[in-house]
């Protein structure tokens, strides 16, 4: 059995659509995702799924890090769909999450030494057998949620897998299967054959399961048994126990580990079971928490253009979830754009936008929900963040140093189809050098469709950028409110040649701003 309740069947080995994000040891992050976690502070996202559950919060890390390097549709559509489904039942969901943790945390009772299991086959079959009649208590109660809940759960990834424990578990087959383990405990005896080699050592064996018989004691006493030829080894005698358990052991050994590795799939279904169910019982847990903050969500959809990005609604869900309350929300309406930019006073809410973009994007690419009233884009084939630093302490180099080792290394890793998120990239130089480097960075990502969405204060780049009157770029601005009050609501506008200082003169030193410029500005 496969439970395939993160990805489609035909998505479940390595390949297109790249690595299955289960179990989260086998994940190697994308080199970016360090980054990406930091800026966007995809952590905060984390801790509200885990809900102090450190299994759920390791699995969570490693799908939003899978999804930073690579989106699929159709992952990402079989997700949604089996999310659907957990919201729906959060009650079911978690019972069934704890009920594979319970049969997982029941490999503890039967912990044996490796070394041991691999001197004594007699350890190990004894050892499988054990396990297994346990674990087919908790196969069977996973059966019964199965017949239970197939009606009410819609998606394909939850029916397929109900579908496999009702007819793969059906009641024949665990007759069977507790009928062989209890024959396999070789209560009645043990019987086989064994050919002689070289020497009359003993060659080839072959076990017959079921062969040794009980002979009633009431028989033997009267003599009425069949004849047996048999022999008794002295209590003393070491040598010949030792010899005798050697040729069991050689008896039972391909048994004993054909019967270890049915063992080990099984804990392997639970395994990955666990994972999926812990993912999903992660969205539930961020959904729960965002509701109870009044933040909208919705299922995105995936655009006709890759370039398309229709939103409303849309808010930065760590900062909710920071505050405790729901922040400000946008709306963005670009039909096709490769590059957005952000700009206008400082404190306006431009980061915080930034922010629920990538973020929207990333959740968007694990097959989750996003944080805002409706959302439609296109998938993006990595996600990479370049937000400004603070002073290195250890004075290794300057902060525009720092800035130019990170893009250099973005550049070797960003491919055609990313996405970049800029945030006051190269903002540690001054107007004229900070303003050329962005744009030939913007402009040679852009040759390579490569989408930049960024917040700048270089006024120079933001002008340069208008002027060029390209059809696929969507300006943005954080407008001035009365009395420097902010809304954190941003609107379509180029860049204004102000920074609003006389309203940060106000809000520091208070009393009436400083008179503004003969043009009108504050520069």
């Amino acid at each position: 059995m496969t439970p395939n309740l993160l990805d489609p069947p035909s998505a479940s080995s390595p390949g297109a659509g790249g690595q299955t994000p289960l179990p989260p040891a086998s994940v190697l992050s994308p080199p970016q995702w360090p980054d990406v976690a930091r800026d966007l502070e995809v952590d905060k996202l984390v801790e509200a799924m885990a809900a102090g559950d450190d299994y759920v919060r390791k699995v969570a890390q490693a799908v939003l890090a899978a999804a930073s390097g690579t989106g699929d549709a159709a992952r990402v559509l079989h997700r949604q769909a089996a999310l659907r489904d957990a919201l729906a039942h959060p009650a079911e969901v978690r019972e069934l999450y704890d009920l594979v943790i319970e049969s997982i945390e029941s490999r503890k009772q039967h912990i044996v030494s490796l070394d041991l299991l691999a001197q004594h086959p007699g350890w190990t079959l004894h050892s499988a057998i054990d396990m297994l009649q346990a674990l087919l208590v908790y196969l069977q109660r996973l059966r019964k949620h199965a017949l239970a809940l197939e009606s009410s759960f819609a998606s394909v990834a939850f029916r397929d897998l109900f579908a496999q424990l009702r007819t793969e578990l059906d009641e024949p087959w665990m007759a069977e299967a507790r009928s062989e383990l209890a024959a396999l405990g070789f209560r009645d005896g043990m019987l086989f054959g064994a050919s002689l080699g070289a020497g009359n050592h003993i060659g080839t064996q072959v076990l017959y399961v079921g062969g040794g018989e009980r002979v009633n004691w009431w028989a033997r006493l009267l003599g009425k048994a069949a004849p047996q030829f048999a022999f008794r080894l002295h209590p003393r005698d070491e040598a010949g126990a030792r010899a005798l358990s050697e040729i069991g052991d050689r008896a039972i050994n391909e048994v004993a580990n054909a019967l270890a590795q049915a063992t080990e799939h099984v804990f392997a279904f639970l395994d990955t079971l666990r994972g999926e169910l812990a993912f999903l019982l992660g969205c539930v847990r961020l959904h729960e928490r965002l509701a109870a903050l009044d933040v909208a969500t919705c299922m995105p959809e995936i655009g006709d253009d890759a370039l398309q990005l229709r939103t409303s609604a849309l808010r930065d869900p760590t900062l909710a979830l920071t505050l405790g309350r729901a922040p400000a929300d946008n709306d963005v309406n670009a039909a096709a754009a490769l590059l957005i930019v952000v700009t206008g006073t400082n404190q306006g809410g431009k980061s915080t936008l930034l922010r629920a973009l990538g973020l929207a994007q990333l959740m968007f690419q694990a097959g989750m929900f996003v944080a805002a009233r409706n959302y439609a884009g296109g998938m993006r084939c990595g996600i990479y963040t370049h937000h400004k630093r603070e002073e290195d302490a250890a004075m290794r180099g300057g902060k525009l140093d720092e800035e130019l080792v990170r893009i250099s290394a973005i550049a070797d890793w960003i491919g055609p189809g990313a996405l970049w998120l800029s945030n006051e990239s190269f903002a540690s130089t001054n107007e004229r050098e900070g303003s050329q480097l962005l744009l030939d960075v913007v402009e040679a990502f852009r040759e390579r469709d490569i989408a930049v969405y960024m917040v700048t204060h270089l006024f120079d780049a933001a002008r340069r950028l208008a002027s060029a009157r390209r059809g696929d770029a969507l300006f943005l601005r954080a407008p001035r409110a009365e009395r420097g009050v902010r809304s954190y609501r941003l609107e379509v506008g180029a860049a204004l040649d102000t920074s609003f200082s006389a309203d940060v003169y106000a809000e520091l030193f208070g009393g009436d701003a400083p008179p503004l410029a003969r043009d009108g500005t504050d520069r």
